[in-house]
């Protein structure tokens, strides 16, 4: 088994940054602008619209750093681990 350089470690943490940091934005503020929208239309006031936005954009930013980071330590940092494994042997529990 090959253990990862510490330039594999950065680069998997700077792709998962700069992939998550602009997903977090765009997705950001396409549900924000769509919240405020809503809750404009329904009166309600530019504090109140903060904290939602602020909660709601809490909310949706936790699954965009789960799947990026999934991403990119399989993309990144377990094809370092497994180049070396020797391949597992298979056996046919009927012949013994």
């Amino acid at each position: 088994m090959k253990e990862p350089k510490e330039f594999d470690y950065f680069k998997g943490w700077l792709i998962f940054f700069l992939v998550a940091t602009v997903a977090r934005a765009i997705v950001g503020i396409v549900i924000g602008s769509f919240v405020a929208a809503f809750m404009g239309a329904g009166g309600a006031s530019l504090t109140q619209m903060t904290r939602v936005n602020q909660i709601v954009g809490f909310v949706i930013v936790i699954p965009i750093s789960y799947v990026t980071f999934r991403a990119v330590v399989g993309k990144y940092l377990f094809p370092k681990i497994e180049e070396d494994a020797p391949p597992s042997k298979i056996t046919n529990s009927a012949n013994g």
